[in-house]
């Protein structure tokens, strides 16, 4: 055999090991991301609740609204309590949504000895009883649910780096921004929907892949039954929610009563079908900018018609004047439909806190809703 022909041979017996060592480098490099794969898409499988009683909640019908359950839990390894509780209906594919807030303190009826509030049925049955609950409430069904657990929230928001909103730069700011001293409900709400919102943009920002990834920075975060592909799509359609102004949220009417236990939410069961009717229900035939309204003082409070006024322009209704009633001694709030319809009238309504509802039309009337302020508006 030739000195050529030798070479040869030895350059082809390395080129063969070459191949191999770089065919095994890439079948190990392979093995490795798929089992990464894996593991990632377990912890993000993990993000649902695969139990019988989730399995069995009812399904949407295809082309309406879905109703959603958004909860946040505190505390939960001493006993656990509800810190905020919000009915969403939306529609994935036209990103339309309305709200409903539930204060915690509302007063629910259930087999305890004595009153209990919403928020404390999270720690009585976790969250299946908590959802029961408020569709039992509300008299609707409740599709899904999204469960966030408050005692995660510093840890998620260093995993993505800090949030820009409110300043967040760190976990640590997270729960002393939603809890600042001397916040209302209302305030509290909206510093956790900043929060909230926040991270949903995060989530819901950057290409499929990015999507996963921040997914996952959130997953110990959340507890859902809604599968994680969807739950990427539910968060995409409801990042642009801003729970401001009365047009797409509405708190549940209601007064609030002391008790030896403490001081509660008691619901108007009366508006209950009106407010369910609200949430799920189709949208008025007419824009809000044509209906026309008028309200009236007939509680004697300074002020009180153009506050409510101020509500109904800011929910895009047509407001063409306020003023006095005929008397200060209406004790429940009234809203008239002053044509056939009673659509209007029914929107309307949803704005203003325990207010009777009936019709009388009126042939040449400039406005199609008469609202009259009693005494039972709240005045704060």
């Amino acid at each position: 055999m030739g000195r050529g022909q030798l070479y040869q041979i030895k350059t082809r017996r390395k080129r063969v090991k070459t191949g191999r060592l770089l065919f095994l480098l890439v079948l190990c490099g392979f093995l490795a991301t798929v089992l990464f794969s894996i593991r990632f898409i377990g912890v993000l499988n993990s993000l649902q609740d695969n139990s019988s009683w989730a399995a069995s909640l009812p399904r949407p019908v295809e082309g309406k609204k879905e109703n959603l359950l958004l909860f946040v839990v505190s505390d939960k390894d001493s006993g656990a309590h509800t810190a905020e509780v919000v009915l969403v209906a939306f529609h994935p594919q036209k990103k339309d949504f309305r709200a409903i807030y539930l204060p915690v303190e509302t007063l629910v009826e259930d087999e305890s000895p004595g009153p209990r509030s919403l928020g404390e049925v999270y720690s009585a049955g976790g969250r299946e009883l908590l959802v029961d609950t408020v569709s039992r409430l509300m008299d609707i069904p409740i599709h899904y649910f999204m469960e966030i657990d408050e005692d995660m929230l510093p840890k998620t928001v260093d995993q993505l780096g800090g949030l820009k909103e409110k300043a967040i730069l760190n976990g640590g700011d997270v729960l002393s921004t939603i809890y600042a001293e001397g916040l209302t409900s209302p305030e509290r709400l909206e510093n956790r929907r900043i929060v909230l919102t926040a991270m949903a943009d995060r989530v819901a920002g950057g290409n499929w892949w990015q999507k996963i990834k921040t997914l996952h920075s959130a997953s110990s975060l959340l507890a859902t039954n809604l599968t994680w592909r969807k739950l990427l799509l539910t968060i995409e359609s409801l990042k642009e929610v801003k729970y401001k102004g009365p047009d797409n949220i509405r708190k549940i009417d209601g007064s609030e009563i002391i008790m030896t236990e403490g001081s509660f939410w008691q619901v108007d069961i009366d508006r209950i079908p009106l407010l369910a009717a609200w949430l799920s229900g189709a949208d008025l035939h007419i824009r809000p900018s044509e209906v026309t309204v008028e309200v009236l003082n007939g509680s004697g409070v300074k002020g009180i018609a153009s506050h409510a006024a101020s509500i109904l322009e800011k929910a895009g209704f047509t407001v063409v004047r306020y003023g006095n009633a005929d008397h200060y001694n209406y004790l429940i709030s009234q809203v008239i439909s002053r044509v056939p319809g009673m659509d209007a009238a029914k929107e309307i309504a949803t704005l203003i806190p325990s207010a009777d509802m009936r019709k009388e039309e009126i042939a040449d009337s400039d406005v199609m809703v008469t609202v009259i302020i009693g005494k039972n508006y709240p005045q704060n």
